[in-house]
């Protein structure tokens, strides 16, 4: 009974009313706060057992890295936060690839020169931690090519002043 036919709809002035009602400041301002407590709600983020939490305020990092439990950075675009798992043991595998439950030779890492200049194809695996998640973000480029290239480094090192017997 109190719906408007189509000529009341097409009418103006109907429509400059319904406007100015669903448009009235009191609307808006409920819909910019909400707007804005949910922006502000936003900026929680959970760190887990055996994982730190960093902020970065504008691209800066600021403050200590955070322990686990639940925590509060101002909403994007003004911080942001990264979480690093530093209880989980990451690998490093040198002379070899594991791809579908097969291991791959990757003969460029795995063939070395020994001390009495014999080649040696050996493979191995090196396990490490992540201990300072801040360094490991901001410090080094690609942290898991580093630690390999390191590992074959060292044992290249070691091959090479050993001769094949004692190898």
């Amino acid at each position: 009974p109190n719906e408007p036919g189509l000529n009341e709809v097409l009418n103006p002035a109907w429509i400059s009313q319904a406007l100015r009602h669903l448009l009235s400041s009191r609307r808006i301002w409920i819909v910019v706060i909400g707007m804005v407590g949910l922006w502000l709600l936003s900026g929680f983020y959970m760190v887990g057992p055996g994982e730190q939490g960093l902020v970065l305020t504008f691209g800066r990092l600021t403050g200590e890295p955070r322990q686990s439990g639940l925590h509060y950075r101002l909403p994007a675009p003004i911080q942001s936060n990264f979480v690093v798992d530093t209880a989980q043991v990451r690998t490093a595998e040198v002379g070899y690839r594991t791809e579908a439950g097969s291991q791959n030779v990757v003969l460029e890492e795995a063939q070395m020169l020994t001390g009495d200049e014999n080649i040696l194809d050996i493979n191995f695996e090196v396990q490490w931690k992540i201990l300072d998640a801040k360094k490991y973000l901001f410090n080094v480029r690609d942290p898991e090519q580093l630690v390999k290239n390191a590992a074959e480094s060292a044992m290249r090192e070691v091959i090479g002043r050993t001769p094949i017997a004692k190898a």
